[in-house]
Formats: structure tokens, C-alpha cells, sequence
């Protein structure tokens, strides 16, 4: 599937945001740890330093395969807000796609710890009219939902210009043809 497959007649992407990185960091530190241990292993001592090309072939080699494949499924994972609806792509192998149409959702929410307040993560939740949809662990996770809920209430807004002034006209309470007693009553009396 294409990215031109991926909006409609009319449609404009406004952001796309790929989740926070999950089952990335331990397997990429353990391969550079154990290719430096094997390194400096290999520079103290004699035998290690004949066998240094079949250690890194049956230590290292493996490690960076789990690393190669754990980025390659995190890269390949995308959500997509545009100005109908939310796309959520991803997948290795079988390449899935999954789209809310704005009229579905009825609120955004995020849920966050502590420790994922300080670093600027979360998880993002769609309530839908069939359910509750999990966007995913994303960085800026109230900026997406403001960008979303932006994109949802921008239908009533779109046609008009930018320097629009609203303002409110207060309605008068004051007939002059009425009596006192047939004036309406204020919700406050």
C-alpha cells in the first residue's frame, strides 16, 4: 500500500506521529556492550584475540538481528490526523490500516504517570461511539489530542475567514407593548 492510498478525495494530513520507541534501548545497549566487551577482550588476551572474529560472529551478529527487527516494527507504525478522520498504519509483514472517522469520536483523552509527565509521554485514548480506541504510547500526547479535537471542531469553522469577529448580542428582555405580567420571566426570578 502506497501513501497516496492513504487520503481521501478532498482530505489533508495534519500531522503524523509515529508511537514512543518500546523494546528498542535494552537489545541496542546489549549489542554495543557485548561488541566492546569482546574488543577489549580481545586486546588483553591472546586466545580471545584468535577467536575475536567467531565471537562477535555467534554473540554479536544475533543482538543486532533483535535490535534490526525491534526498530524495523517501531518505524513501522504510524498514526496519521487528518482533517476526517485518524489513520493508524503499522506492521511488518502484513501491513494493517485502521481509520476513526471524526463523527465516531466523541472525546480524546490522555492517560499519563508521573515519570511520564517529566518526560512528555502518554498514552492516547479515542472514546468512540463502539468503544475505546488506543492510539498508543506517544511523545506530546496532549498536543496530539488538542491537534485531533482541533481537526474534529474544525468542520463548523472551515468556511470562515480568519478575522472573523464574534460577538454576542444580548436579547432584550423589554417589550413596551406588554403588560408587567405577560413579560417573560428571567430564569433567575
Amino acid at each position: 500500500m502506497s501513501r497516496r492510498d492513504l487520503l481521501r478525495q478532498g482530505e489533508e494530513r495534519v500531522i503524523s506521529v509515529t508511537p514512543v520507541s518500546r523494546g528498542v534501548l535494552r537489545p541496542a545497549l546489549l549489542t554495543v556492550t557485548t561488541f566492546g566487551l569482546i574488543v577489549e577482550a580481545s586486546g588483553r588476551f591472546s586466545f580471545v584475540h584468535r577467536v575475536e572474529g567467531w565471537l562477535e560472529l555467534v554473540f554479536v551478529v544475533p543482538l543486532l538481528v533483535v535490535t534490526l527487527t525491534r526498530i524495523w516494527r517501531w518505524r513501522s507504525h504510524k498514526i496519521h490526523v487528518t482533517t476526517e478522520r485518524v489513520v493508524l498504519e503499522g506492521g511488518v509483514l502484513q501491513h494493517q490500516r485502521a481509520s476513526i472517522e471524526y463523527r465516531d469520536v466523541l472525546s480524546t483523552r490522555v492517560d499519563q504517570r508521573v515519570t511520564e509527565r517529566l518526560t512528555r509521554r502518554g498514552l492516547v485514548y479515542l472514546d468512540t461511539s463502539t468503544g475505546l480506541v488506543v492510539l498508543g504510547r506517544v511523545r506530546h500526547p496532549d498536543a496530539l489530542c488538542r491537534f485531533i479535537d482541533a481537526s474534529r471542531n474544525s468542520d463548523v469553522l472551515r468556511n470562515d475567514p480568519l478575522d472573523t469577529v464574534y460577538g454576542f448580542d444580548e436579547p432584550s428582555y423589554y417589550q413596551p407593548d406588554l403588560r408587567a405580567e405577560e413579560w417573560p420571566r428571567l430564569p433567575y426570578e
